[in-house]
């Protein structure tokens, strides 16, 4: 696991900042009526941004991140924004793929939510961070209480 903190300069960074967190809601969220198949009662708003080509007319807004990253080839890109809750709730752990590749997580905003891994390791979600892991590593997200809302961007890619 690689955790890299401040990992889009300053002026990409308060342009993603703006396009996710802008007031006048300029990005599109959809609701996804799970978080992971055994979670139904749980909920979150998503973008899916790429699946296997490009879906969205956002996408080239994430040009920092795919050369950041140094993709060979992107399977996909998702921004999930999770409600505040009463009390952070964990979804359940998971693997975004079911064969080997990459798994990258952004934390758009700073709050009290986290990505836990299996093992125990915790990462905290700290805006412009970004956490790099193999795809097959269970891991699970959460919400936050202490922010509107908890909003990282997902990818998976070689």
């Amino acid at each position: 696991m690689e955790i890299i903190d401040n990992f889009l300069s300053d002026q990409d960074f308060k342009n993603i900042s703006n396009l996710f967190l802008d007031v006048r809601g300029i990005l599109p969220w959809y609701f996804g009526p799970s978080v992971t198949p055994d979670k139904k009662e749980e909920h979150q708003f998503v973008h899916l941004f790429y699946y296997h080509a490009p879906v969205t007319e956002w996408f080239n807004h994430l040009d920092p991140f795919r050369f950041g990253l140094d993709v060979k080839a992107l399977i996909r890109i998702k921004a999930n924004l999770n409600p505040r809750t009463h009390n952070v709730i964990e979804h359940g752990f998971h693997t975004d793929t079911d064969f080997p590749c990459k798994t990258a997580v952004y934390y758009v905003n700073t709050c009290n939510g986290y990505t836990k891994f299996e093992t125990g390791e915790v990462v905290e979600s700290i805006a412009n961070r970004m956490v790099i892991f193999d795809s097959q590593t269970k891991h699970t997200g959460s919400t936050c209480t202490d922010e509107p809302a908890r909003i990282v961007i997902n990818f998976n890619y070689f």
